[in-house]
């Protein structure tokens, strides 16, 4: 899994990295005023699922899978660093393999290592050009996140660039399969959707 390295609008308040044996995830500020430096390296997994979700969810449940899965692997999350649903949910059986994206005005996890950004929009980037980005479900904000993701995919294969790879359950499976059937997104980028019931599934594609 090779080293990513890149720049998005925004500002850091506060500077953050994480690492896990090899595995590597920096959020700094950029030379050039007003970017983001996001810099990964290894196996690096963003999750993504509604933050209204109770604790003993079916969904906070596999995210928890996924993330101790990736953590055992040395590798490490990111989310979005707030206080409930399925962020809250993955750092407490992770905490030191999570890394939060969060803004001044969340309620964030307090345990967890995080970096506080400017903006809503830069948030979303960063979380969403991660290596590997999995939807669990959610509302209108993880779908906002997993249209943001495809549009990464799509920019990044113009760009001869490396796209992240999605992972959608079985809910957004069926948002996406109908806008697949009306064309709404190209091949080159759909061969980059994955579904899964199971965590296992996508675990297994670690290697």
């Amino acid at each position: 899994m090779s080293h990513r390295l890149g720049t998005i609008p925004g500002i850091v308040i506060k500077e953050a990295s994480l690492a896990n044996g090899s595995s590597l995830v920096s959020i700094m500020k950029a030379v050039a005023e007003g970017e983001v430096e996001v810099r990964t390296k290894g196996l690096v997994v963003a999750i993504c699922g509604g933050s209204s979700l109770a604790q003993d969810d079916i969904n906070c449940y596999k995210a928890q899978q996924l993330a101790a899965g990736v953590a055992a692997r040395g590798g490490v999350i990111v989310n979005g660093g707030e206080n409930s649903g399925l962020m809250l949910a993955v750092a407490s059986v992770i905490r030191d393999s999570v890394l939060g994206v969060a803004c001044p005005y969340h309620q964030t996890i307090p345990y967890i290592n995080k970096t506080i950004v400017n903006s809503y929009q830069t948030r979303k980037m960063i979380i969403t050009v991660m290596p590997t980005v999995v939807f669990f479900t959610g509302q209108v904000g993880t779908l906002d996140e997993l249209m943001t993701t495809i549009g990464w995919v799509k920019s990044l294969l113009k760009q001869n660039a490396l796209p992240p790879n999605i992972w959608v359950d079985d809910y957004w499976w069926d948002v996406l399969d109908l806008l697949n059937n009306k064309n709404a997104i190209q091949d080159n980028v759909w061969q980059y959707i994955h579904k899964f019931t199971e965590v296992d599934e996508i675990l297994k594609s670690f290697v």
